[in-house]
């Protein structure tokens, strides 16, 4: 039997989220797709991110960064990330050399302990899994890493999809990769699939989609900051809380 969250009859609404007038608070029970980002939604590997940025830039002989910094950057992808770390610039020309650098190093070292999902998200996806609603992965960072950390997370057969920014036409905050995995799951009413991330960008992706924007706020931004919340539908600062708006029959206690 999996887990459940909080498991309680109820149609109350979280407490903690805050909704846009245009989000019912039922709105995301009736999603029948949901795509979710990877770092920082599904995934807890900040540190592995860091870790790995900081080592790019040493034996690159750049100045390495703070903590800080580096949630900052995960706004952009990992080219321009880099780029933007080293320079000020996430549109220099060395961003390409130092973002392979970085995904060379950061694929080999995924595993549970380095990438796992944060607690209760597991259970989340497995009740979505059981309630026939199908599943895919969309990331800003490299195809190779999301497919990793989906597969040291068993999930690889739940996914139908999971693309990162170098699998789709242009990456987020651009629409294409929700679009293309829409396509590609014959989807026809973007009405019943939501997005869910943890930066700007991935609600800006979503809303230029037509899809239901989510924000959590347990990864690198704080969506409750008016500029960063305002990409999004809804926002939830805990896995309760999305679970209590994805299943009829969950409520926060």
């Amino acid at each position: 039997m999996v887990p459940r969250v909080s498991v309680i009859a109820s149609g109350a609404a979280p407490s903690g989220a805050a909704r846009s007038p245009d989000c019912p608070s039922n709105s995301l029970s009736k999603c029948q797709v949901v795509v979710w980002d990877v770092d920082g939604t599904l995934a807890d590997s900040t540190d592995l991110g860091f870790d790995c940025t900081n080592l790019v830039l040493r034996q690159n002989a750049l100045a390495e960064i703070t903590r800080a910094q580096y949630l900052q950057g995960t706004r952009h992808t990992t080219p321009r990330r880099l780029a933007w770390h080293a320079t000020g610039d996430a549109d220099a020309a060395c961003g390409e050399a130092l973002g392979a650098a970085f995904d060379a190093t950061y694929v080999e070292l995924v595993s549970r302990d380095t990438t796992g999902f944060y607690d209760g998200v597991d259970a989340i996806v497995e009740r979505l899994r059981e309630d026939g609603r199908a599943q895919a992965v969309l990331s800003n960072a490299c195809g190779t890493y999301a497919r990793a950390v989906v597969r040291v997370n068993g999930v690889e057969g739940t996914m139908k999809r999971c693309y990162g920014a170098d699998d789709v036409p242009r990456a987020k905050p651009a629409p294409d990769g929700v679009l293309m995995i829409m396509r590609e799951l014959e989807v026809e009413d973007l009405g019943t699939v939501c997005y869910i991330g943890d930066a700007p960008s991935d609600g800006a992706a979503a809303r230029a989609a037509g899809c239901v924007a989510v924000g959590v706020n347990w990864g690198s931004h704080d969506l409750r900051d008016a500029a960063h919340a305002e990409n999004f539908d809804v926002v939830f600062d805990t896995v309760d809380e999305l679970a209590a708006a994805l299943f009829d029959d969950v409520r926060v206690v």
